[in-house]
């Protein structure tokens, strides 16, 4: 069963959710005035691509596999 709560705006509109300190959302308000916000997270365009391109991240599996690509990593002392 879903948990209501009661929210209350100040006077600069801010609100706080409990239980979700920290997080964004994407808000929306309905015909009905009802407000939906639906968690969000913020990504660049090219995170964006290679989340939704299948054949970029193919792409980019084979070169990061490949024999040539060399990862040599100084040891710090």
């Amino acid at each position: 069963m879903t948990e209501l709560a009661f929210v209350e705006t100040d006077g600069r509109s801010r609100a706080v959710l409990p239980g979700r300190p920290n997080e964004r959302f994407v808000m929306r308000e309905n015909p009905d005035g009802s407000l939906l916000l639906q968690p969000a997270r913020v990504v660049t365009d090219a995170q964006h691509e290679f989340d939704t391109d299948p054949e970029l991240r193919e792409l980019l599996a084979r070169a990061a596999a490949s024999p040539t690509v060399r990862r040599t990593r100084a040891r710090r002392t």
